[in-house]
């Protein structure tokens, strides 16, 4: 502070800077504010509460980055190796933190460490870290396929596909259609239990969809809740869509 003032840019003493600081950050924000906008950083900048967006998705990303390189000051590279949740502590003892997709959480103790970071939280996010596998580099294998099953009804091969269809889900989707040797005119796939697609998981079905029908396949959906609406194949050609089975 006392350089920042010699510089001119801040005009008063170091210590009255210093002391509201740290009395702003003792008291305006409480331990629910601070799992709050962790759950708003995990949920891509969307605020799980009121379903509000507050910031961009890109931002919310750009954040959790740099929360995960340096949000714990000095301990930020052992924090990343032990804890794996990217993390932003206060020297009021607050501490936020993040899982993209999964959860936000806050802590509150003012006992400070060498590196100004909470005592209690550090030792919380520890804890939970361990015995919950909340490692960021720690992820757990996905326990089901996208493909749920592949039934012959007719001259009907039909694919029934379950789960949230991102990349690892599309690529597999693409896989066992590539794989398997279809012998059927029709191919269904039954999005039923499908609960969403992501943008890239989306795409990846699609073109799955537009080389069936490149080798002479017709291709229909079953979509009732519309996961996969305006299923354009890329070159004006649609699937047929039915609502069931």
């Amino acid at each position: 502070m006392h350089m920042l003032r010699n510089y001119g840019v801040i005009a008063d003493t170091a210590q009255s800077v210093v002391d509201g600081y740290t009395r702003q950050c003792a008291v305006r924000v409480t331990v629910r504010d601070l799992a709050v906008m962790g759950a708003t950083l995990a949920n891509a900048g969307v605020q799980p509460v009121t379903g509000n967006r507050v910031v961009p998705a890109a931002v919310a990303r750009r954040t959790l980055a740099v929360m995960a390189g340096c949000g714990m000051y000095d301990a930020a590279g052992g924090w990343l190796v032990r804890v794996g949740i990217p993390a932003k502590s206060g020297v009021a003892g607050g501490l936020l933190g993040a899982l993209p997709g999964q959860l936000g959480l806050g802590t509150v103790s003012p006992r400070l460490d060498t590196h100004g970071n909470s005592v209690r939280g550090v030792a919380i996010c520890e804890r939970l870290s361990r015995d919950m596998g909340m490692h960021l580099m720690e992820a757990e294998p996905h326990g089901i396929t996208a493909v749920r099953g592949a039934t012959v009804e007719g001259g009907t091969t039909v694919y029934e596909i379950q789960g949230v269809v991102h990349f690892p889900g599309a690529e597999a989707i693409l896989d066992r259609l590539s794989g398997d040797a279809i012998s059927t005119s029709t191919v269904m796939l039954d999005l039923t239990r499908v609960d969403r697609f992501s943008d890239v998981g989306r795409r990846m079905v699609l073109e799955a969809l537009r080389r069936l029908t490149l080798d002479g396949h017709t291709t229909t959906l079953v979509d009732p809740d519309s996961v996969l609406p305006d299923p354009d194949l890329g070159d004006g050609r649609r699937p047929v869509v039915h609502t069931e089975r």
